[in-house]
This record gives C-alpha cells, structure tokens and sequence, in this order.
C-alpha cells in the first residue's frame, strides 16, 4: 500500500477546487431564460404596467427652451423572449406650435427577472419608432435620435 504525502500545495488547490463545488449560484449568475421571461412577463402584464406607469406617467423632459415632452402613460408592454417592447402615450408641449399627441416605442432586453423580489432590469433600451401628430416624419426622426442620445442604456424598476 502506497501512503499519499500532502504538502501545503495540495492542500491549498483541493479546498479550491472544493470550495466551487458548494458555491450556489447568485442570480447574476444564472442563465436567464427567455421563454420564462416571455411566459412571466406576459403573464404580469397588467403588474408590470402598472409599476411602469407608477414610475414614468407624468414625468417630463426638456427637449429645447421651446418644447417639453411629457410622458401621459404607458399603453402597453408585451415580452418576446427576453425582449420587452413597450408603447408610452406622449405628448410634445411646443410654445410656437400646437401641441403634437402620439406614441414611442421602446424596445429593452431583459437581463434579470427577480420574482419574489418584483424586480425586472434591462439593458439595450432603444427608442424604436417615434408616431406624432402635426410632426413631419424628419422631425419624429429627429425626435427618436434625440430620445436614443438621452435614454438610459440600463436599469431596473421594482420593489
């Protein structure tokens, strides 16, 4: 019978090697997956809506000393996989002009989808389509780069 000789090395390397094996896996950590995130997402609609309206409706940015955007509410979000598209009602206040009504649309990846702490993250968020009243559509194109420029890439809203 041989006998096994630790030395200090060894020693070292196997309680690495071991200490992996019992590490659980942080929610960072583990794959998203997306048919869930579809399924969970669509299914929560009317929670989720909620929360972005609780969060967003009202608020206002200052494009120009002569136009202000308000956000009125959130019309709808609906989930592909682990792509959330959003449609928010606006309105651009304008001081020469009247006043143009509309939609945008906001397309987001989900990149984390914390149930029991009602948390939802994204990244990736893109304004994709800009639809205004009285607004010629190089204007709306305009209006959608300035939006994209000023839009946060990434974020999270939940409890």
């Amino acid at each position: 019978m041989k006998s096994l000789t630790l030395n200090s090395k060894m020693i070292c390397g196997s309680l690495i090697a071991l200490s992996f094996l019992y590490v659980s896996p942080k929610p960072a950590m583990a794959q998203l997956n997306c048919r869930v995130v579809e399924v969970l997402g669509n299914g929560l609609q009317s929670e989720i809506l909620t929360e972005l309206n609780n969060h967003l409706a009202g608020e206002r940015e200052r494009i120009n000393r002569r136009k202000e955007l308000q956000i009125n509410h959130i019309e709808n979000v609906s989930f592909d996989a682990c792509r959330m598209t959003t449609t928010v009602n606006v309105t651009l206040e304008r001081k020469i002009r009247r006043d143009a009504h509309g939609t945008v649309q906001v397309g987001a990846d989900i990149t984390s989808f914390n149930l029991p702490n009602r948390q939802l993250c994204y990244g990736n968020a893109r304004v994709t389509n800009v639809n205004l009243s009285r607004t010629l559509k190089i204007g709306e194109a305009v209006y959608q780069w300035v939006a994209n420029a000023v839009l946060p890439n990434s974020g999270c809203f939940g409890a």
